[in-house]
């Protein structure tokens, strides 16, 4: 009997047959007659019943054995399954959506609770939510094959495609044993395509397997000749896909077969010939692959890209003839010079070949005609190599205005800005040029020297340069030379350098009417010590933001007061000191976009400076503002680290019942959010309650970032509390040797004294002891220094 069999047995052996035997017993009490007292006066018409009186209080039901917690946990859910029934009948559908979720974190294998979640949040328009709960319903149930479907293409179109297919797969399952209908093909077709752009080849092959043969055999199985329309739309393309999987999938008389139907619906025998000369090269057969090949170079194709050279390349050096390759490649150029991707292998073979001459003089022709990451790059190690800085930098401002960064062309792991020579001579030559010809330095390039110093800490140096691309700019270039510098000083730590970047950019009044600048200042500021500076500009980049119109939400509810402990360790996640930054979107957006997460970030400045009180109600605000607003992923992570924020801030004020209850929000729409669950499965471990959910969630929590101590930290203390000592220690000494918390070492101690290893234990506590020392912490190290003397 599986779980969810077992929650409704209990419902109807101990629910509804108690009930039932309440009812009866108050049915026949109230049937039986009651005449009046003797001597005394009915002081009721006799037609209408008085009171009921119980003669004796019944005594209180104590089971002969308590329940355990896993069945305590079981009517726990079946109790919210219940009530959310209730809602739900009532038309509260927000209500019973959150009731349902909590049922099912209480019993997380139910999938009669899990289905009744999916069509719930879809209903209200919560997408992503209903897609969270439909993956978990598709590991433990069959739900409706339309709604999954639905949700992949949701999750499609977001580019989520892995998650998708978990969902088309549960669809297919669905439909098994169905009889085959044009709407499954055309499923197959579209899940072969993204098993192919994740790179998992044999699955694609899998699928387009199942829709070659119903495109082969429509009449066997009841579908007509519109099938082929209908998936074949564009016939050279769609075989053309399913030919690269079933190659790569090592299918290769599928690949051989489709590829020849893709060379019919649009004929190419240069094409055909390439792709031919791969299923040979892959199957042994090297010189029948170099002579299908040389009918691509005979087409004199360039769709391909570099793909045929490399092949010719691999061809030859499997036929040991590999000195062959660059007199095949200038024969080949001498007769199609125009052909771009042959001349950048040539170029690079030169490369490889110490002819820099010859490499500099194809690749300058090329980018010239068409820009190419390769060919810069093939440009900037030639200029690297021969030390001609002023031709580099030319080169670096001239790729960063076709949108190639200085950092994309090193080659393989040996970023530019690791070489110290290369970086010292590139800006010894920016300034030259700036001084003596600066009408030569364009803007490009003094911000891709500029940049290049950033990432190699020259900061002096960056900054100047910095100030120069911003100098003479046209207004949006100067922004996106100031926002490049103060998002870079952000990132290395810099926060009053940043400061004074961004001040720069609300001094010029760049990017007028958005608020970008004053939003990347409020932070800096902050991160320098100078909250009301931070919190002013903040404030300015919300009116900008909102036009005047700031939201008024509802005030929040009254606090409750807080217990008189506090826990030993607050959840591990705390806001981050720099949010995640990147530049603004569009004036647009800004109203819905912008707004909360300035609001947030007004929020995190309190916060930061530890002004709880006022961050609180900040952060509670904002969720009051926009919890209904579904249908933004970004006001929904506002959201969501606003509540982790609450939760922080409940914890450090001792206030656990309410951080417990933000934790319990975030879960509800994000039920495998890692922190969420680390943290509430640690302050139930902590508290020595719902010890099975808590190890459930922090086991989660670890499965997903297996490398993060508090969370292995979390999973062996509720271990421990489950007396598992062993299994806890395994936990304990991986997030001790990866991060030597004071927390941590104690719950070590803790754990080594319990396994009877007295020495070990005294060692983590001294260890743990001197932590909280150097953390400021005097309590708790003189209360780990205690626990050293109970030990012998």
């Amino acid at each position: 009997m599986g779980r969810a069999m077992s929650v409704s047995w209990w419902w109807a052996g101990r629910g509804s047959l108690g009930v039932l035997a309440v009812g009866m017993a108050i049915g026949a009490a109230a049937a039986m007659p009651k005449g009046p007292a003797s001597g005394s006066k009915p002081e009721a018409p006799p037609d209408r019943p008085g009171p009921l009186v119980l003669e004796e209080r019944p005594d209180r039901f104590v089971p002969k054995q308590p329940r355990t917690e896993a069945e305590q946990d079981r009517v726990e859910a079946l109790a919210l399954f219940s009530t959310a029934r209730i809602r739900e009948q009532a038309h509260d559908y927000p209500a019973a959506l959150r009731l349902y979720q909590r049922a099912l974190r209480c019993d997380p294998e139910a999938a009669p609770i899990a289905r009744a979640i999916v069509p719930l949040a879809a209903q209200l328009g919560r997408h992503m939510e209903a897609i969270r709960y439909a993956l978990k319903v598709a590991a433990l149930d069959d739900p409706d094959p339309l709604l999954l479907k639905r949700l992949g293409l949701y999750l499609t179109e977001t580019g989520q495609w892995d998650e998708a297919l978990v969902l088309y797969e549960k669809a297919v399952a669905a439909r098994q044993h169905a009889k085959i209908a044009a709407e499954d093909v055309v499923l197959w077709m579209e899940m072969g395509r993204l098993y192919d752009l994740s790179g998992k080849y044999e699955k694609a092959a899998e699928r387009f397997a199942r829709v070659t043969e119903v495109l082969d055999h429509p009449d066997r199985f009841g579908l007509g000749e519109a099938i082929k329309k209908l998936i074949l739309s564009d016939a050279a393309l769609s075989y053309a896909l399913m030919g690269e999987s079933f190659l790569l999938a090592g299918r290769h008389a599928k690949a051989a077969e489709a590829f020849e139907r893709a060379d019919r619906a649009a004929p190419n025998k240069g094409v055909l010939g390439y792709n031919l000369a791969r299923i040979d090269a892959r199957t042994g057969k090297p010189d029948k692959a170099q002579e299908k090949l040389q009918a691509y170079f005979d087409a004199r194709g360039s769709t391909e890209g570099l793909g045929p050279y490399r092949l010719l390349a691999e061809l030859l050096q499997a036929a040991n003839q590999r000195d062959q390759l660059l007199p095949r490649l200038e024969k080949l150029h001498a007769a199609d010079p125009k052909n771009v991707p042959l001349g950048y292998f040539l170029a690079e073979k030169y490369l490889e070949g110490k002819r820099y001459e010859k490499a500099e003089a194809i690749s300058r022709s090329l980018v010239s005609k068409a820009p190419n990451a390769i060919g810069f790059r093939n440009l900037v190690a030639v200029y690297g190599k021969g030390k001609r800085y002023d031709e580099l930098v030319s080169v670096l401002g001239e790729a960063l205005r076709h949108n190639v960064s200085p950092e994309s062309l090193a080659e393989k792991d040996h970023p530019l800005a690791n070489d110290a020579d290369l970086v010292r001579g590139l800006i010894e030559a920016a300034r030259r040029r700036a001084k003596d010809r600066p009408k030569q330095l364009p803007y490009e390039a003094r911000l891709a020297v500029a940049l290049l110093a950033m990432d190699a800490r020259q900061l002096d140096a960056a900054e100047e340069l910095f100030e120069l691309a911003a100098a003479d700019a046209k207004p949006e270039q100067a922004a996106r030379a100031l926002l490049a510098w103060g998002l870079g000083l952000l990132s290395q730590g810099e926060y009053a350098r940043a400061a004074r970047a961004f001040q720069r950019g609300v001094d010029r009044k760049l990017l007028a009417g958005e608020p970008t600048f004053l939003f990347y200042l409020a932070g800096a500021l902050e991160m320098s010590g100078r909250t009301e500076e931070a919190l002013a500009a903040a404030r300015k980049a919300l009116e900008i933001a909102t036009a005047g119109e700031r939201p008024r939400p509802a005030p929040p509810a009254k606090p409750e007061k807080p217990p008189a402990k506090l826990p030993e360790k607050p959840p591990s996640k705390l806001p981050p000191g720099k949010p995640s930054e990147k530049p603004s979107p569009t004036k647009q957006e800004i109203e819905r976009r912008e707004a909360p997460r300035i609001l947030a970030r007004i929020a995190w400045i309190l916060y930061h400076a530890k002004r709880y009180d006022e961050a609180e109600k900040a952060y509670a605000d904002l969720i009051c503002s926009y919890e209904a607003d579904y249908g933004s992923l970004e006001v929904r992570e506002v959201l969501h680290e606003a509540r982790l924020v609450l939760s922080n801030i409940a914890v450090t004020r001792g206030n656990v019942p309410r951080a417990v209850q933000r934790l319990e929000e975030v879960l509800d729409e994000f039920p495998d959010d890692p922190s969420a669950l680390n943290d509430l499965g640690y302050l139930w471990a902590e508290q020595g309650k719902h010890l099975q959910r808590a190890y459930r969630m922090t086991k989660k929590a670890v499965e997903e970032e297996p490398d993060n101590a508090a969370y292995r930290d979390s999973l062996g203390w509720a271990l421990f509390q489950l007396g598992r000592t062993r299994e806890a220690l395994v936990e304990l000494e991986k997030a001790a040797a990866k991060e030597a918390d004071p927390t941590v070492l104690e719950h070590l101690g803790d754990a080594y004294r319990a396994a009877a290893e007295p020495a070990k234990a005294k060692d983590a506590w001294r260890r743990a002891a001197e932590a909280y020392r150097k953390a400021g912490e005097a309590e708790k190290a003189k209360k780990t220094q205690e626990k050293i003397g109970t030990l012998r």
